[in-house]
């Protein structure tokens, strides 16, 4: 469980929270086998997803690894990457010690010489790894590395950081090397519906490995899941029929949306910080429908307008949901 590692995390020879200090690297790989340990049972992953719930509920805009838990005294910070099929953040710089493991399907790590990179002022490949599922590795030296998902699936990682990596000073500019940018700022309304599209990609993931599991933890922490999920990714988890009637409402209250016909079709337009932009496309017998979710803060589904049957008003629903506008009320 999370608790049993942090317990064990933090009774090795950590500096304090408070201290601008580095943990000598017997330490630190001690802390990478307690972690081997910990990362192949389900029980640990299932309590570590429960946190990362937590965070995923509150709603705040994410960039980067954002920590579900940290430990108060040693400020060591855990976070999850989520890697789509093809992603990667680039070649980028640790500048203190992190254990990551990779907790479902796999990674391909590209790391570079450190040295050699800032002497010639570019970046020089050392080695190329393939972390499966289980592989835990750790960074004690400054590093420049660039993991990346090659596979067709999603993989999942653990990341278990220093407090000081990121805030003490690289070895200066360099080309190629990505450089981290602010986090995203709530500065407007639309930006509730990208956290919302970025959250339920994220609850998919976690409901489908939790889903394989059998352990009991598990089957708690997939039930929260689901709840916070859409109805899509609780139907393709779950494999039933949404509940009816549901009710949905508008992402963010603020949130400007129009409609336009174009033939036969209606589209669901947003207003972004750049102008209206297109969000649905949908056949004209869901006109009156999408132009009553567009005036209604929010609604029962089999309140939306028009000659339609009750599967044809779910579907509605659904097309709306997806586009991260409108957002399913939690029973």
């Amino acid at each position: 469980m999370l608790a049993d590692l942090c317990g064990s995390l933090a009774a090795l020879p950590f500096p304090r929270a408070d201290e601008d200090a580095h943990p000598d690297r017997d330490a630190v790989a001690a802390a990478r086998a307690h972690v081997t340990s910990a990362v192949n049972s389900d029980d640990f992953l299932a309590d570590c997803i429960a946190r990362e719930l937590r965070l995923i509920e509150r709603g705040w805009p994410r960039a980067g690894l954002v920590p579900f838990h940290v430990i108060p005294e040693r400020g060591i910070r855990f976070a999850f990457g989520y890697w789509s099929p093809g992603a990667t953040p680039g070649p980028h710089e640790h500048t203190a010690w992190t254990i990551t493991a990779v907790c479902r399907n796999e990674l391909e790590v590209a790391t570079y010489d450190y040295v050699e990179s800032y002497r010639r002022g570019e970046l020089v490949p050392k080695n190329l790894f393939l972390a499966p599922a289980g592989k835990t590795g750790f960074i004690y030296e400054p590093c420049i590395h660039a993991p990346r998902n090659t596979s067709r699936d999603w993989s999942l990682s653990l990341h278990i950081s220093s407090p000081l990596d990121g805030a003490g000073p690289g070895g200066g500019p360099l080309p190629g090397l990505a450089v981290r940018g602010p986090d995203m700022a709530v500065e407007h309304p639309y930006i509730r519906v990208v956290i919302a599209r970025q959250r339920e990609h994220q609850l998919y993931q976690l409901a489908r490995i939790l889903s394989a599991m059998t352990v009991a933890r598990a089957r708690e922490v997939l039930e929260d899941c689901l709840e916070l999920a859409s109805t899509t990714t609780r139907q393709r988890i779950t494999g039933t029929a949404p509940d009816a009637p549901w009710q949905l409402e508008r992402t963010g209250a603020s949130l400007v949306l129009g409609t336009r016909d174009d033939g036969d079709a209606v589209v669901l337009e947003a207003q972004t910080a750049h102008g209206m932009v297109e969000e649905l496309r949908i056949s004209g017998v869901a006109r009156e429908a999408v132009a009553y979710a567009v005036r209604t803060p929010a609604f029962n589904v089999r309140a939306l307008p028009g000659d339609l049957r009750d599967h044809e008003r779910a579907e509605i629903a659904e097309a709306l949901e997806a586009t991260g506008l409108f957002r399913r009320v939690r029973s």
